[in-house]
């Protein structure tokens, strides 16, 4: 995983379809946040990405964009 200063959307897992509009990453659909928590944690875990909880039922994952050289 490259260390580049890009953050690339990776996917959405999220608690509420009303939260995500739209978009290319692909979108995680959870019961409630407990198990958002759970997919999000496994997701992280198998592709080394980052969580971003923004506190509306949704967490988002990116990764950094490799560099191009």
């Amino acid at each position: 995983m490259a260390d580049a200063p890009t953050p690339v959307m990776f996917a959405i897992v999220t608690t509420s379809k009303q939260a995500v509009i739209g978009g290319m990453a692909p979108v995680f659909m959870a019961n409630d946040e407990p198990e958002r928590d759970r997919i999000a944690m496994w997701l992280c875990r198998i592709t080394n990405c980052i969580a971003h909880d923004l506190h509306n039922g949704t967490v988002v994952l990116t990764v950094n964009q490799a560099s191009s050289s």
